[in-house]
């Protein structure tokens, strides 16, 4: 199912496909006073009927604001991969009115419960069908310029992915691609590796001048798997930025978190450690060089889940069924326990809660000598959970860290609320099943 063929007066609107999902959500975010205004509406209705008291109407009213943050976070994670799109309003919808309480006891105010409980209901519903109704005018139809890009595309993000997303792939048209005739179209995709000469490059700018939308194979990958697919060959102009801004706003949620909930995690912390010294010989903390961010090592602390090994043992990675790990490190590597000591290192400033996971100094000077973007993701603090660790799992190989840099690259080109809130939901889910865990 494709949408109806732009007109020649629409085609100078046409743009990304992410800014085309953010002029849709922000629509529906805006119509949304509507169930707000119902909310409303029925607050009073209980008021009148003495069900409830005037707190009920007045808090209604304030939740605008927990609905606004919502629209706000569905917004800036529209460019996400559509198959994230629903925990992605499971959480932005759930974590505003969660804190909302939290607001109106730091500012002293009384608020009725049920009244947050109305217009969380009311917004879930109103954004749930907005994603139903929206459904069919999500399938996107691009035109392919180059032969082979479809198998192109294949090979990067897999068979599973490509069939499972809202995307059609046409090929280039036999007579070319005749805007005049109303087609039904998304944009061009085109191959980067192809040669130019005179001919493509007129093709090209005539497609610019029609504001037709030009994606690489490499941006379609992107979009469509949340890894960031790096062009192929030596391309030095090559790069990715992280975000300074976001950045200080991380650092501040990074410090309340872990100190407000230092009762928690101290007192598990030495349950765990008391656990680990009865069961096996050796320390109780294991203390490893990691890579952080600009590049700087910094001692990462873990409790211990394997045997204790020498000084100079030769590092490799975890695999399945491992006999180093101990009958204690099965179960806290199973729950993520042994990661607890890193909340020290979130307090130091070394590590963050969400980013990419630091690999051990060894391995990143392998890395970065063979794969030539691996030093892009210290751009960020390296975190206890990440998005390549909730989509892929545990890297067990160098095969597998190349997957996984492909994910560390994508989160450092996008990370913002919205997509940490997304890891933290998914990390609880991961914990849950055990995904990943070795």
């Amino acid at each position: 199912m494709s949408r109806s063929a732009p007109t020649v007066a629409e085609r100078s609107s046409l743009a990304s496909l992410t800014a085309h999902r953010q002029g849709i959500q922000l629509a529906w975010s805006l119509a949304g006073a509507l169930p707000l205004l119902l909310g409303y509406l029925i607050a009073l209705g209980l008021e009148h009927a003495d069900w409830v008291t005037h707190q009920f109407p007045q808090t209604v009213l304030w939740c605008a604001l927990p609905y606004l943050l919502t629209g706000h976070l569905l917004y800036r994670g529209a460019g996400l991969p559509s198959a994230e799109r629903r925990s992605l309003l499971v959480v932005t919808t759930a974590v505003p009115f969660l804190l909302t309480p939290l607001g109106f006891a730091l500012l002293q105010q009384p608020y009725s419960r049920g009244a947050v409980l109305l217009v969380y209901g009311l917004s879930t519903a109103w954004y749930l069908l907005g994603m139903w109704l929206h459904r069919e005018r999500s399938m996107q139809r691009l035109v392919c310029l180059d032969p082979g890009i479809a198998q192109k595309l294949q090979a990067l993000v897999g068979a599973e992915c490509l069939q499972r997303q809202p995307i059609l792939l046409e090929p280039w048209p036999a007579g070319g691609l005749v805007l005049d005739q109303g087609w039904q179209f998304d944009g061009v995709v085109l191959d980067r590796q192809v040669q130019a000469d005179a001919a493509r490059t007129q093709l090209l700018s005539q497609l610019k001048l029609d504001h037709v939308r030009l994606y690489s194979i490499e941006s379609v990958a992107e979009m469509l798997s949340g890894r960031k697919v790096s062009p192929a060959g030596q391309d030095e102009l090559w790069q990715i930025d992280g975000n300074p801004a976001y950045d200080v706003a991380k650092r501040c949620i990074d410090l309340v978190a872990v100190l407000l909930t230092v009762p928690l995690w101290l007192s598990l912390s030495l349950v765990v450690g008391l656990a680990v010294k009865l069961d096996s010989p050796g320390p109780a903390l294991f203390r490893q060089q990691r890579v952080g961010r600009n590049g700087r090592s910094f001692c990462l602390l873990k409790f211990r889940s394997m045997v204790h090994q020498g000084a100079g043992t030769p590092a490799r990675f975890a695999q399945r069924g491992d006999d180093r790990i101990t009958r204690v490190g099965r179960v806290i590597r199973r729950w993520r326990l042994d990661e607890l000591p890193q909340l020290w290192n979130v307090l130091g400033g070394e590590m963050s809660l969400i980013g990419p996971r630091p690999e051990q100094t060894q391995f990143v000077q392998g890395f970065a000598s063979r794969i030539a973007a691996y030093p892009y993701r210290h751009l960020v603090r390296p975190g206890l959970t990440g998005w390549a660790q909730v989509q892929q799992g545990y890297a067990g190989s160098e095969e597998e860290t190349v997957v996984k840099l492909s994910y560390d690259l994508y989160y450092v080109a996008h990370y913002s609320v919205a997509l940490d809130l997304l890891i933290a939901y998914k990390t609880v889910r991961t914990i849950l099943t055990g995904f990943g865990s070795r």
